[in-house]
């Protein structure tokens, strides 16, 4: 009996460094991790806003909104990001937040992707279009590289954005 149990002691031990050895530990980050957890995930989509605001393909979809609209797309994509990424954010979500405007704390649903872009129109009544996402993909990546997120990592983060393109795009415009 002694023996059996350390043969298999033996064998989850070498196992457990085989697999450490190729990757396979736990000790890997997870792309939230390497982020900087939710704050680094909020500095980077915050600092991808003037961006967006500016852009000649989706800045009209940006242009006009309120400090307080401003505020709870960013931390609903604060929360979409940190789940996507392994974070312990779920998403769709409701979240509280202090108003920008007033200073009046307000609750509001984070709504999923096809929700929230569902009948969003832009110049010529235009929904949403693929050139659109590519935009926002693009400010995005601009503020990675500002805040000095690693390439792989900002391939990853844009790969999350393209997972969602279906839900985003206007079905009119696919």
């Amino acid at each position: 009996m002694r023996r059996y149990v350390l043969g298999t002691f033996a064998l989850l031990a070498s196992t457990g460094f085989i697999l450490s050895s190729c990757g396979g530990s736990s000790s890997a980050q997870t792309p939230f991790e390497r982020l900087g957890g939710e704050q680094g995930i909020r500095k980077v989509v915050s600092d991808a806003v003037p961006c967006l605001a500016t852009d000649p393909n989706i800045g009209v979809f940006f242009r006009g909104l309120s400090a307080d609209s401003l505020e709870r797309i960013q931390l609903c994509l604060t929360k979409q990001l940190c789940a996507a990424a392994g974070g312990p954010c779920t998403y769709p979500t409701t979240i509280t937040y202090t108003s920008p405007v007033d200073g009046v704390q307000r609750t509001y649903t984070c709504r999923p992707m096809r929700a929230s872009h569902q009948g969003m129109l832009g110049p010529g009544g235009k929904g949403i279009a693929n050139g659109d996402l590519d935009s926002f993909k693009a400010c995005v990546q601009k503020s990675m590289q500002q805040n000095g997120v690693p390439s792989d990592l900002q391939q990853a983060v844009l790969n999350i954005l393209e997972s969602q393109r279906n839900d985003v795009v206007d079905d009119r415009n696919k």
